[in-house]
């Protein structure tokens, strides 16, 4: 809690940081299972390992409070909740992850709804609140245009000298939404085939998002990679992905 009071948060009280360690141990483990294709052999022994090197902060924070040293009065637990992901279909529950309505979206039924039946003041004050993705969509490319038409930049959020930033940044539909438009602006171009290079050199330096909440921090590390795998994207084994949060915040 020292080491956490001391850069992010001073106010933080005990009871703040009891929920700070219990967002990651439910979410480590949907994390994990999303990057596995076996389901049988899941578990919280080896979900620790499935979480990706891209996302330091949830790796460490999970084997901190999650691995071999959790308490007998709590393993239990975590280990029935990898028990039922280990049952899940998660093919099925990471089918159009992040893309559909609110009504579709797991990604809002993951979080946003849950927080308001377990913590209405938090969602409050933090400000979780879902935003439609035409709304979204609409933003990222009135910004694209006038990057283009105001200020000269003719790859729009493409332009290597664009800076992104987003300083709520959820579960990352803002940044899933303007990575998805440079991917399509590049393939415009002509340059889809300098995709991994670009996103390595040119894209995640420049992409940054802040969030306090340790649940969505870690739906959209999940969510993003998903989209970078599926635009083709390859991480190095020990290359992080965007700057998200808690280093940032």
């Amino acid at each position: 809690m020292a080491a956490f009071r001391e850069p992010l948060i001073r106010q933080l009280t005990p009871e703040e940081f009891a929920d700070m360690c219990a967002q990651p141990i439910a979410y480590g483990p949907f994390a994990a299972r999303g990057m596995s294709s076996n389901g049988e052999k899941f578990s919280r022994a080896n979900a620790a390992w499935l979480l990706p090197r891209t996302n330091p902060l949830l790796r460490s924070m999970f084997n901190d409070i999650a691995g071999p040293g959790l308490g007998d009065r709590i393993a239990w637990l975590v280990d029935d909740l990898a028990e039922l992901l280990g049952e899940a279909d998660m093919a099925a529950v990471l089918t159009d992850f992040g893309k559909r309505t609110r009504r579709g979206d797991p990604v809002v039924h993951f979080y946003e709804t849950f927080l308001k039946e377990y913590d209405p003041r938090m969602r409050e004050t933090r400000g979780v609140y879902y935003t439609p993705e035409p709304v979204v969509s609409y933003i990222v490319r009135s910004v694209d245009y006038l990057l283009r038409e105001r200020f000269g930049r003719q790859m729009g959020l493409a332009d290597v000298n664009t800076m992104l930033l987003d300083p709520a940044t959820g579960t990352g539909t803002f940044l899933y939404t303007a990575m998805k438009l440079i991917n399509e602006t590049l393939a415009a171009a002509g340059q889809k085939g300098a995709w991994n290079d670009y996103v390595r050199n040119y894209l995640l330096p420049r992409l940054f998002g802040f969030e306090l909440l340790m649940a969505p921090y870690a739906v959209a590390h999940l969510k993003l990679g998903l989209l970078l795998e599926e635009l083709g994207y390859k991480f190095a084994s020990d290359q992080r992905a965007w700057s998200l949060p808690h280093e940032h915040s």
